[in-house]
């Protein structure tokens, strides 16, 4: 599966050292990447930072979508991946959290740390532990009303995404929205 990345820093390889530091942790752990080459040039340009003097738009690969190999944010989650987790927890799962992707992931974390609310920790933990079971992403729509449209995805485990292609982009900013200028691959 064909996704872009886009970032103000260069690299050879993904790294979830930094998880967290660019756009937060809004949709959970992980290397976040979109179906939307527009949506990843704007992201190269961290939020709230003067803006950077370079840019980088990565296309990647990835592991296809399977019926059990990832959560919908705000989607029901499959009865096979509610299975696995209830029998490596060996607690039975509410079902107000079975409802949501983002619910589940969440209580997922906070079961395993005791927390009361799911932050940093409980996100990370919940990604590796949905990983090691074979539940490899975080799905939501990049644009919430159009919920069968272009989607955004984290990928709960570094090495599971390989670069295909790297461009150093000139960005601008047009009406709110940094949009690509130019781009060379490097």
């Amino acid at each position: 599966m064909k996704l872009y990345h886009g970032s103000a820093f260069l690299f050879d390889n993904f790294s979830l050292n930094d998880a967290g530091e660019g756009t937060g942790l809004k949709f959970g752990y992980g290397v976040y990447l979109t179906e939307s080459e527009a949506s990843a040039v704007h992201y190269s340009q961290p939020r709230g930072l003067k803006p950077m003097p370079n840019h980088y738009l990565y296309t990647v690969e990835i592991p296809e979508l399977t019926s059990d190999n990832h959560l919908v944010s705000a989607k029901p989650v499959p009865e096979s991946i509610v299975a696995r987790v209830e029998q490596q927890l060996g607690v039975k799962a509410p079902d107000a959290v079975k409802s949501a992707g983002k619910e589940f992931r969440k209580w997922i974390g906070t079961t395993q740390t005791g927390a009361k609310k799911a932050g940093y920790e409980e996100e990370k933990r919940a990604a590796e532990f949905l990983d090691g079971l074979g539940v490899i992403y975080n799905v939501w729509p990049q644009a919430q009303s159009k919920p069968d449209g272009l989607k955004n995805i984290a990928v709960f485990n570094a090495s599971r995404v390989q670069i295909v292609k790297r461009e150093a982009i000139e960005i601008e900013l047009q009406a709110k929205k940094w949009v690509l200028k130019n781009r060379m691959e490097i």
